[in-house]
């Protein structure tokens, strides 16, 4: 493998985030000093600690040669139905070899580690669409609702950076680049899906970290981020249109699960924007959200995947986040990106949680009455006026984007 000079985050301007970097913010920062010293408790309504996820340990369910040939008899058999995308359901892609262990992968998710990889097919032996097919058929199992990922449709989305593309990275939204990301979640998600088509030259590791262990060491060590983050008085950008943002909290206790929903790139100002209509981060949301970061750095572990491989990740309980990397030639980091929900096993979402995820899987999301599958980036990328960061999502104008792939022209193959 050739050696290459990965870019590091402090190089990457999706990274550099105000809240990225800590600053001496005089009388401000001697306040915060003191109130932060004042905490020794969780807030109110949080337990002293988690039980679990805490340590990951991925749950792994590795297809031997039986198994991917009933899984390839199965969608032999599928072709004969030309299926559209939202027919891809489990009724219709029976796999009753694999059941039981699909479903547990689907407990595991929800009930322990909160992670779960699916391994043993080789990307290599099938059709672009039959790669799909696999994909939304196997997660079928482990999520029978799917989310809705913007306004126009789409129910998959591409994180790669093509070489096709002209538009300048600083002008792309953060997956649309080889940058590294910050760790957060795809607000409005519950379970992350994703399937590995490529990997990278070099770097690009996804990582993830349990918010479990996060909390149990945020509350040893320091009580008072976990105050701010449960406070309702985060800035999360909503739309364009009045109100451009509502005030949530970014950690809930719920029913007996915490939950997170938190992507930096969609707290506070865009930005874009200058007019002041959305708040700036106080000092001390500004610093727990360095603290967050470095915590969940301490807790993370790096996931050594292949392709083929598909992962199921409880976004509601674990972060994610990306190192930056480099293609070769011949290699183009590539993932496609679904967004499902489990009616049975799904963590109740609380009020003050429920607006991105209305987006996704609620009224808001069933208003948007035609679905698309798009089984690849279209070859031109379309700068979108406001699309910066991570998972961020953000109206344009007058269009509601529940996603966050509005920069890529996806008229052309995809399930209809």
């Amino acid at each position: 493998m050739t050696t290459h000079t990965v870019p590091q985050t402090s190089e990457n301007p999706v990274s550099l985030q105000p809240w990225m970097h800590r600053e001496d913010h005089g009388l401000a920062a001697d306040v915060l000093s003191r109130q932060q010293n004042g905490v020794s408790q969780p807030p109110k309504g949080f337990p002293p600690l988690i039980h679990g996820p805490d340590k990951i340990q991925p749950h792994r369910l590795d297809l031997d040669g039986p198994d991917v040939a009933a899984v390839e008899e199965t969608l032999n058999s599928s072709h004969e139905l030309e299926l559209d995308g939202d027919e891809v359901t489990r009724e219709c892609f029976p796999l009753q070899s694999l059941q039981d262990r699909l479903e547990k992968c689907a407990f595991e998710v929800h009930r322990g580690c909160g992670l779960c990889i699916v391994r043993g097919l080789n990307p290599d032996n099938y059709t672009i669409e039959d790669n799909i097919v696999l994909f939304l058929a196997i997660a079928s199992y482990i999520g029978d609702e799917r989310g809705l990922q913007n306004a126009k449709g789409d129910m998959l989305s591409h994180v790669t950076e093509s070489k096709s593309w002209t538009v300048p990275k600083e002008k792309r939204h953060g997956i649309h680049t080889n940058y590294s990301l910050p760790f957060h979640n795809d607000m409005g998600c519950e379970i992350l899906s994703i399937q590995v088509r490529d990997r990278a030259d070099e770097g690009g590791r996804t990582c993830v970290a349990s918010m479990a262990a996060i909390y149990n060491d945020l509350v040893q060590t320091k009580p008072w981020v976990l105050h701010a983050l449960a406070k309702h008085d985060w800035p999360i950008q909503t739309s364009r249109r009045e109100p451009p943002f509502v005030l949530c909290p970014l950690i809930e206790y719920h029913a007996g699960n915490l939950l997170i929903s938190m992507d930096p790139s969609r707290i506070g100002p865009h930005p874009l924007i200058r007019n002041g209509s959305i708040p700036n981060l106080t000092p001390e949301q500004q610093e727990a959200l360095v603290v967050l970061e470095e915590t969940a750095q301490k807790h993370q572990i790096q996931l050594d995947t292949q392709p083929g491989d598909l992962i199921f990740i409880n976004n509601l309980a674990l972060l994610h986040g990306r190192e930056s990397y480099l293609d070769s030639n011949t290699s183009s980091r590539h993932l496609v990106r679904l967004w499902l929900r489990n009616t049975q096993l799904g963590w109740p979402i609380p009020p003050s949680m429920s607006m991105p995820w209305d987006a996704t899987f609620g009224e808001r999301a069933k208003r948007v009455m035609d679905r698309y599958y798009p089984i690849m980036p279209m070859p031109e990328y379309i700068e979108c006026k406001y699309s910066n960061g991570t998972a961020a999502f953000v109206a344009d104008d007058d269009n509601f984007d529940g996603g966050n792939d509005s920069g890529l022209n996806y008229t052309g193959r995809s399930f209809s």
